[in-house]
């Protein structure tokens, strides 16, 4: 198994091509390496900062086909807990509500 294959293998859904090699290069990842053991915190949190863009990427639908992604709060959980695997969960800054501003 790949560097690459083992990073998608992380979640059951599928993300570009494209996106992915970037994420492999930023995390100073070789895709075509082969995964061991050692890798494994550097994959988590590779695709913990892919799940991020891919919050930001829309639903697409063109004639028949239709891509669907999964909702939000799953993909943001499912980063949480990738990053909350190697990271203490106190230092996983979580967002708090300190003021509303009613417009």
């Amino acid at each position: 198994m790949t560097i690459k294959e083992a990073l998608t293998s992380t979640v059951n859904f599928s993300l570009p091509d494209n996106r992915i090699e970037k994420a492999l290069i930023d995390a100073d990842l070789i895709g075509t390496a082969d995964y061991d053991k050692t890798a494994e915190k550097a994959i988590d949190l590779c695709m913990a900062g892919l799940l991020l863009t891919l919050m930001t990427s829309a639903d697409k639908t063109e004639d028949d086909v239709s891509i669907k992604l999964p909702s939000r709060e799953f993909i943001l959980r499912t980063r949480t807990a990738l990053i909350e695997k190697w990271i203490e969960p106190e230092v996983v800054q979580k967002a708090t509500v300190t003021r509303r501003y009613i417009w």
